[in-house]
């Protein structure tokens, strides 16, 4: 982070959305990851009826565009009953997958997530049960410590279908401070664009991320959410597979490796 300042980049990343028409402050609050650090900080507490939506609408986001999903939020929650665990542990996972497929939201692990929603519920009642409320369990714990035992195969509490990104994607939901080391992030951030971490080692992304937090006085989930959006199809859409560094006159042209890499034309 030496060579490049943070707070540079940061503003960079900002104006070059702001002049493609992105409105990232709006986008932001209605993702509500934000809103809901806030309300967590503010001794907020988080039923285990908001703990299985956080964990749905994060398995919902897998390996597919989130805008259709946004988009459908009140359909979502129609679909899986105001997410009342005690009628929702009990729907057909047949109708849920249907339904949702409906409505344009599913995705390629739609039927096997739907069939552990039920086990899924049953593992956060566990939760509840050991430690009182599952509030008290991330708590307890620190947060690469809760990934682990939500997304490890070996772990008595373990949430079927959700390996560690997903799992960390669940956590910001429901107020937890991090980052989803997704394809965006690790893509824009990673070596071969703006090199704010050297590899994709999980743990050196997390260090680095705590770094860029600190020096830019925005918290993990801002940035995480922020950085997203320069990427994600229907959002910013500009430092994506392919980035339009010159198309959307992107200002981190400077500070990116890609560019110098890459013959682009203006």
């Amino acid at each position: 982070m030496k060579e490049k300042d943070p707070q540079t980049i940061i503003e960079k990343l900002k104006s070059t959305l702001t002049k493609n028409s992105v409105d990232y402050e709006k986008i932001i609050k209605e993702l509500g990851q934000e809103e809901a650090a806030k309300k967590r900080s503010n001794g907020h507490h988080f039923s285990l009826n908001n703990h299985v939506k956080g964990m749905i609408h994060s398995m919902l986001s897998n390996n597919r565009p989130w805008e259709p999903i946004a988009h459908n939020m009140d359909n979502l929650d129609k679909i899986f009953l105001n997410y009342d665990t005690d009628k929702l542990e009990n729907a057909d996972p047949q109708k849920l997958v249907n339904q949702v497929k409906a409505i344009q939201c599913g995705n390629r692990s739609i039927n096997s997530q739907m069939k552990y929603l039920k086990h899924n519920i049953n593992q956060f009642r566990q939760i509840q049960k050991d430690y009182n409320s599952i509030d008290n369990f991330l708590e307890e714990n620190r947060v690469e410590d809760a990934v682990k035992l939500l997304s490890d195969p070996k772990s008595p509490y373990k949430i079927k279908q959700m390996g560690p990104p997903l799992t960390m994607e669940y956590l910001k939901n429901v107020g937890i401070i991090g980052i989803k080391p997704d394809v965006h992030l690790l893509r824009i951030c990673g070596p071969e664009r703006l090199g704010i971490f050297k590899s994709q080692n999980l743990n050196e992304v997390i260090k680095s991320f705590e770094e860029l937090s600190k020096e830019t006085k925005l918290s993990m989930t801002y940035l995480d959410n922020l950085f997203w959006i320069f990427g994600a199809k229907d959002y910013g859409e500009i430092c994506s597979s392919t980035p339009k560094c010159f198309e959307c006159d992107c200002e981190l042209k400077e500070s990116c490796n890609y560019p110098k890499n890459h013959p682009l034309k203006d």
